[in-house]
C-alpha cells in the first residue's frame, strides 16, 4: 500500500476552504439543499462567526437530505478546524460524501487533499509502528465511522431515535401444522414518555443537546422552554446543570 504524503499545510487547506467553494457555484448544488432552513442557518451563523452553531445546522442537513454536498464540506471543514469538535475520521466521511455527490466539482481536487491532510492528522497522533499497519487499521475505522453514519442518516429520515439502535428480528420458524398453537403472549401497553435528563458538558450548546436527542438541531426551544427555571437565556448554559430533555413532540 502506498502513503501519500502531501506538503500542503492543514492551516493553508483550511483557511483556503472559502475560497474554493464558490467555484462550485450555486448552479452545482441541488435547490432542496440550497433553501433548507437549516443550511440558511448555517451560512448566517458562518458569517456570525458562529462556527460551532454552524456545524450543528450543516449536520442537520446532511442527517436529512441525501443530495447535500455542500453542507458535507462545510463539516468536514469544521470538524477539522474546531478544537473541542475535532475529528479527523468523521471530516473524511464528509469530505468523501461531497467527492461522491459532486464528483465533477472543480473542488473535488482540493477536497481529495483535504482527505490526505485528515489522513496524516491521524497518523500524525499514532504510536511509531510502520505506517502500513495504522493505514490499515484507519481504513477500517473510517469504514466502521461511514456506516455508522449512514445508518444514523437513515434513522433521521424513517423518523427513528438515534440514540439506540433497532432490535434485529429473529426470524420466525415455519409453524408445525401437527402442533397445536399457543395463544399469543398479551402485549405489554408502552410505557408513557417521560422527560430525560442531560448535564452539561465542556462545548455543549443546545444546537448541541438537540442534535443528540432527536436527530436535529429544530428543538432547541423545546429544550429551552422546558428549563426556563434554570436557563437565563439560550446561551447561558453553565458546565455541571442538568437539564431536563422532554420527549420528542408527536409528528
Amino acid at each position: 500500500m502506498k502513503i501519500r504524503l502531501l506538503t500542503i499545510p492543514l492551516f493553508a487547506l483550511v483557511g483556503a476552504s472559502f475560497s474554493f467553494w464558490t467555484g462550485c457555484g450555486s448552479s452545482d448544488l441541488p435547490g432542496i439543499e440550497e433553501n433548507d432552513s437549516a443550511y440558511e442557518r448555517g451560512r448566517a451563523h458562518l458569517r456570525q462567526g458562529n462556527e460551532e452553531e454552524a456545524l450543528d445546522e450543516f449536520l442537520s442537513v446532511t442527517r436529512r437530505i441525501v443530495q447535500s454536498p455542500q453542507s458535507h464540506i462545510e463539516v468536514g471543514r469544521l470538524l477539522m478546524k474546531l478544537e473541542n469538535r475535532r475529528d479527523p475520521v468523521a471530516a473524511i466521511y464528509h469530505y468523501r460524501r461531497f467527492i461522491e455527490l459532486s464528483p465533477e466539482s472543480k473542488a473535488a481536487v482540493t477536497v481529495e487533499q483535504l482527505i490526505v491532510t485528515a489522513e496524516r492528522e491521524i497518523i500524525r497522533k499514532l504510536p511509531g509502528e510502520p505506517y502500513v499497519e495504522h493505514l490499515e487499521a484507519l481504513r477500517l475505522r473510517e469504514e466502521n465511522s461511514r456506516l455508522k453514519r449512514e445508518l444514523a442518516d437513515m434513522r433521521v429520515r424513517l423518523g427513528l431515535p438515534l440514540e439506540t439502535a433497532d432490535a434485529v428480528q429473529p426470524t420466525p420458524a415455519i409453524a408445525d401444522p401437527t402442533t397445536p398453537s399457543s395463544p399469543p403472549a398479551p402485549v405489554k401497553p408502552p410505557e408513557p414518555s417521560t422527560p430525560r435528563t442531560h448535564v452539561v458538558q465542556q462545548g455543549d450548546s443546545l444546537y448541541a443537546i438537540s442534535r443528540k436527542f432527536y436527530g436535529d438541531s429544530a428543538h432547541i426551544d423545546l429544550i429551552y422552554n422546558a428549563n426556563r427555571d434554570v436557563l437565563i437565556n439560550k446561551s447561558s448554559l453553565k458546565i455541571g446543570q442538568k437539564l431536563r430533555i422532554p420527549p420528542r413532540p408527536a409528528p
